[in-house]
């Protein structure tokens, strides 16, 4: 009997080893670079619970025959002892537009099921990215909140957004994803579970959840808020976590942006080509004078910031307008986005808008306040006109977008027509912290839980459409094109 037992016993000791080391979570984002700065290459990167021997990506054009084998020279890193491993590998230059298959996992340990995308194709003129900020996991629904207030709602979800997100991506309507931070909202765990650790189950929650689209094409990210550090009462009681999670050591252990091929650090700041595009990944959380993180986390107790020498952030971001509007030959737009709305990130020091104007930055992109807005194209206080407020020719200026309203736990859910309509009107007082003062007399705004896409048709037109997450309505679209 006692044998049986322990034949039993290590079936299951070796199950439950077996499962720790399977990889899940699994992202891509672009990597590499040509001459032209556009993205040769993907990282993959993934998390085991346990360590494995080594990081590998099998892959190749034949699902049944991944002739290619790349490992990491590096071992997998932990933020957090006991709380997993990630993993990061880098693949050789791919084919452009060319599908590609692979697994991951290590050899000796397991693998992953196989998964697929396709090669970064950054010479051509027509493509889509879905942008979004504010996204939590699940809902209240799935997870009962416990603590409901200092900005926590006991209604909330992310359900509907990321039931649209999975059903424009079926529809192919969008070739990668760029969130514009506050991703998954792990710091409000307490929310949920106001005595567990619950940072490392929510963030992990979350990737799994986003796995279906990450794995299948490029997922870049910026910095909010919310990546910070965790200063939940577990946190703040014991130190390893809060030590452990400060200063956005999560965020940039997890994700792996191209800041080596554009001078840029970690994933707090980068930027690269694709097509007539040059998108820059700004810093709105550190590193400037007025920086909601500039020396503290969210929680004003552990330190945060200066992941450079001071000034070294503005001086990148200003070459790199700079160098992208010398090049409008070749790529006539340029993209910013960053967390915060720009009236957050402007000041005497940085001045930012001003840097937007002198080398003409078309479009910027932001969350942190948890509904949407859209100006018409503003610069120096003067603003487009258009007969519908929709299209823009040869406009000046930067058209500024505030996309937070995917749904997060501090985000009311309300399904209301009045909220749903969306409005043309003067930007009243309480709302001059989210675009520039006298952006426009005719901003589009709703409530209503919205993530949107931004479409390159051409090398001269682009165009912004904001859906209802629950029901796929266009609630707003714009725009722009250009005389080339």
């Amino acid at each position: 009997m006692f044998s049986v037992f322990l034949v039993c016993a290590n079936l299951v000791l070796a199950v439950h080893v077996a499962s720790n080391v399977v990889p899940e979570q699994v992202h891509l984002a672009f990597a590499g670079a040509d001459t032209k700065g556009n993205p040769t290459t993907v990282n993959v990167a993934w998390y085991t619970k346990d360590v494995t021997a080594g990081s590998h990506v099998q892959f190749g054009t034949d699902p049944k025959n991944l002739v290619g084998d790349v490992s990491s020279d590096e071992p997998a890193k932990q933020y957090l002892v006991d709380h997993g491993y990630h993993h990061s590998v880098t693949l050789p230059k791919l084919q452009a537009g060319t599908t590609y298959f692979y697994r991951i996992g290590d050899p000796s340990a397991a693998w992953s099921q196989i998964f697929s995308f396709k090669g970064p194709n950054g010479e051509t003129n027509s493509f889509s990215v879905s942008i979004f900020g504010d996204m939590g996991y699940l809902g209240s629904k799935e997870r009962p909140m416990v603590i409901a207030k200092g900005g926590l709602e006991k209604n909330w979800s992310a359900v509907p957004t990321r039931t649209r997100l999975e059903t424009l991506k079926n529809a192919g309507k969008y070739d990668f994803m760029w969130i514009v931070g506050d991703i998954g909202y792990a710091d409000d765990s307490f929310g949920s579970e106001p005595l567990k650790f619950g940072y490392e189950k929510v963030i992990n929650g979350y990737m799994n959840w986003m796995q279906n689209i990450t794995s299948s094409m490029p997922l870049m990210v910026s910095a909010g808020n919310h990546e910070s550090e965790c200063h939940s009462p577990a946190c703040l009681a014991n130190q390893v976590y809060g030590q452990g999670l400060r200063n956005f050591s999560a965020f940039n252990t997890r994700f792996h942006m191209p800041s080596s091929t554009s001078g840029g650090v970690l994933n707090m700041w980068y930027s690269y080509n694709y097509g007539p595009v040059h998108f820059v990944g700004m810093n709105s959380e550190t590193d400037f004078p007025g920086a909601g993180e500039e020396n503290k986390g969210d929680s004003g107790i552990y330190p945060a910031g200066h992941f450079a020498a001071d000034g070294e952030y503005l001086r990148w971001l200003e070459n790199d307008l700079k160098q992208a509007n010398l090049s409008r030959k070749d790529r006539p737009w340029i993209v910013a986005a960053s967390h915060r709305p720009i009236k957050d990130i402007d000041n005497t020091n940085t001045k930012i808008k001003e840097l937007f104007a002198k080398y003409g930055v078309d479009m910027y992109f932001s969350g942190h306040s948890h509904k949407y807005i859209r100006t018409v194209p503003t610069q120096n206080g003067v603003h487009a006109s258009s007969n519908d407020r929709s299209h823009f020719h040869d406009a000046q200026g930067t058209t500024y977008i505030v996309v937070g309203g995917a749904g997060c736990d501090e985000m009311d859910y309300v399904v209301d027509p009045l909220t749903k309509e969306v409005t043309a009107k003067p930007r009243d007082s309480n709302e001059q912290d989210l675009v520039p003062a006298g952006a426009a007399l005719t901003d589009v705004e709703t409530n209503q839980y919205a993530t949107g896409i931004l479409t390159i048709h051409n090398r001269s037109n682009v165009e912004w459409v904001l859906y209802d997450s629950t029901d796929g309505s266009i609630l707003d679209s714009v725009s722009l094109s250009k005389s080339l």
